[in-house]
């Protein structure tokens, strides 16, 4: 299983949108997350861990974005159970963004 670090991606986790700042979660999920649940069939780890921070916003379109963008939810359930990190309440919020787009 291939497992994806946020923090090579940033350290600080940005906007939202693209169009608001670097580093957003709309380019973390478009570029990076859909790209590789789809070339891996869903086998992959998202670690947390090793940033300066997550906004809301982030969190919530890079991962509740995931089904609003099409991809099958299955692949989605199956990542929803890879989602690791030290610090259990943001494991915890991403996995209800994820919930509640499904």
């Amino acid at each position: 299983m291939k497992t994806i670090y946020i923090k090579d991606f940033s350290r600080f986790p940005g906007p939202r949108y693209k169009n608001l700042g670097e580093f957003s979660g709309e380019e973390f999920r478009d570029d990076i997350l859909i790209p590789e649940i789809e070339k891996n069939n869903g086998d992959i780890e998202v670690n947390l861990d090793g940033v300066f921070g997550y906004g809301s916003s982030f969190l919530e379109e890079t991962f509740g974005g995931l089904a609003r963008h099409g991809v099958d939810k299955n692949l989605i359930l199956k990542l929803r159970d890879n989602i690791t990190s030290n610090d259990e309440s943001i494991k915890q919020e991403v996995i209800s963004y994820i919930n509640d787009s499904l």
